[in-house]
């Protein structure tokens, strides 16, 4: 299944940078990209951070600030070529390469590359745990390439209010003081424990599914705390701004559903 997302990213990968371009979705503009600020704090010159899964370097070029080295990896061929592209318009520095995170030799590599003072202060990784069939080689390379007290960020799709676990429902009710009809957002779960492997068209139009690797937290998490990262802080945003009734299915009408859980782990 690793190699089908691969083929799916590579196939997706022109209509996801046209459609987020430079600063992305709502979600990225009012979640991901705050949170992963806020997490990562104050960069000054001669930080090191590293980006996987890049993407189309969204995080990378907004991470990219004058002093700081940012090493942005992924997968994909294409999203490489084209974060590229956009890192060299937008007057950025980052250093891009492949890199395949179920894939130990080159973990292995990459760790040798990055030794020493080489080693990264921050490791950010946006919603890449979900297309990710064993998180257990990831979780022993992140320590291997921060350095001492140095962070690692995870953005995450919700796993107890977001899909596969949980569905969306309206319902349309008269209020009965007014006799208005309102609309009742809520969030239905039916299984969260255990679920197979299931296809996602992750963003509405993209010509090929992919596969998600649903986890409970304590799946999520465990992995990271075994191999000796400290939990330090965990971020469930929602969008808080006014709702879109004539979009039922829009998450901005779950005000008090988190889309995200995002969480900080520190090197001991």
């Amino acid at each position: 299944m690793a190699s089908d997302n691969l083929n799916a990213w590579n196939t997706n990968a022109a209509f996801w940078d046209t459609t987020l371009g430079d600063r992305g979705n709502d979600l990225f503009q009012q979640l991901i990209l705050p949170s992963v600020r806020s997490l990562v704090g104050p960069l000054g010159p001669g930080s090191r951070v590293l980006d996987l899964g890049t993407g189309n370097g969204m995080i990378a070029r907004d991470l990219a600030e004058d002093g700081v080295f940012v090493r942005a990896t992924d997968f994909s061929v294409d999203h490489i070529r084209l974060a590229a592209t956009r890192a060299r318009i937008a007057g950025k520095n980052i250093s891009f390469g492949l890199l395949d995170l179920l894939k130990e030799d080159e973990l292995d590599r990459f760790v040798e590359e990055y030794r020493g003072d080489e080693r990264f202060d921050v490791v950010v990784g946006s919603m890449l745990l979900k297309e990710l069939s064993d998180l257990e080689p990831l979780a022993q390379f992140v320590p291997k390439v921060l350095k001492e007290r140095g962070r690692a960020i995870f953005v995450n799709p919700h796993p107890c209010f977001h899909k596969p676990a949980a569905h969306r429902v309206m319902e349309l009710r008269e209020n009965r003081q007014t006799g208005v009809q309102e609309q009742v957002h809520w969030i239905k779960v039916t299984d969260y424990l255990h679920i197979d492997p299931v296809q996602s068209q992750a963003l509405r139009g993209q010509s090929e599914p992919l596969t998600w690797y649903h986890r409970p937290i304590h799946e999520m998490l465990n992995p990271f705390t075994q191999a000796g990262l400290a939990l330090k802080e965990v971020q469930e945003p929602s969008f808080d701004d006014a709702p879109v009734p004539s979009e039922i299915q829009n998450y901005h009408n779950y005000p008090q559903i988190p889309m995200l859980f995002i969480f900080s782990l520190q090197k001991r």
